[in-house]
């Protein structure tokens, strides 16, 4: 699987980096103007939660909305026409990491109108406690490579367990369609293949049969998305999909009546 791609400068990859420089560059000045009223650096946090919800799915949605302009421009510059398609679903057995807090609380407000999320709660915890049983076990291994972190390199070798388990989302249906597709992170719309869907497998995943890759921003947005996400520090949310959810669910008593 490739993760980078150099896009080249189209007048619609420009006009769509620069709508999402705009909406981040709106909401980090929001956040920092809250963070500086209440004298502290980072600006949400349980005493002001419920109060900034509203702005925060706002934000999130059209954030979500600009990105897939954002692909939009991108996706015709590559060579091959992209094959992926509706119930397909592979790719929603991998385990989503760099989850941003803002998608996180906006998903979870969602979540909190349907009859099943005391099962999804409970699906997300055995997700959760799967990853970490891979993790601590490459952790104990000890056998990065050189110059390598051990927990980066447990965690890349977690992940890769994680798939290889194939345990699909808990937003999948039966048919393999997202159920929170409008509000799916950002980590689950930039992921794409070439090749055919069977081949988005564990026993394909790194063969040339798979070409699958992730479509990342400029290192400009990036870094401004990353600034917002540290106003969001206070609430100590995890990076993953699911732990984060599950994090996100301790604060049930203070969200309830949004």
């Amino acid at each position: 699987m490739e993760s980078y791609r150099e896009y080249f400068p189209t007048k619609a990859f420009r006009l769509a980096e620069m709508r999402l420089a705009t909406l981040l560059r709106a909401e980090r000045d929001r956040l920092d103007a809250i963070a500086a009223s209440l004298g502290r650096e980072s600006a949400i946090g349980s005493d002001n939660l419920l109060q900034e919800l509203p702005k925060i799915m706002e934000f999130t949605r059209e954030y979500h909305k600009l990105f897939s302009q954002y692909l939009d421009a991108v996706l015709p510059q590559q060579p091959r026409p992209i094959q992926c398609r509706p119930a397909c679903g592979n790719c929603c057995h991998h385990y989503p990491m760099s989850v941003e807090p803002f998608e996180l609380l906006t998903l979870y407000c969602d979540l909190r109108g349907r009859n099943d999320l005391l099962d999804i709660m409970e699906a997300c915890q055995v997700r959760s406690s799967l990853f970490s049983k891979f993790f601590e076990a490459r952790r104990a291994e000890g056998a990065a490579p050189d110059q390598m972190d051990m927990d980066d390199y447990a965690e890349d070798k977690a992940l890769h367990d994680y798939f290889s388990a194939w345990n699909p989302c808990p937003f999948s249906d039966k048919k393999g369609d997202c159920t929170v597709y409008p509000l799916r992170p950002v980590s689950c719309r930039m992921y794409f293949s070439e090749t055919d869907p069977k081949f988005c497998t564990p026993e394909h995943l790194q063969t040339p049969e798979n070409d699958s890759y992730i479509v990342y921003l400029p290192d400009s947005i990036e870094d401004a998305v990353y600034g917002i996400s540290e106003h969001y520090a206070l609430l100590d949310l995890p990076e993953s999909y699911f732990g984060g959810l599950l994090a996100v669910n301790r604060f049930e008593g203070l969200i309830g009546g949004n």
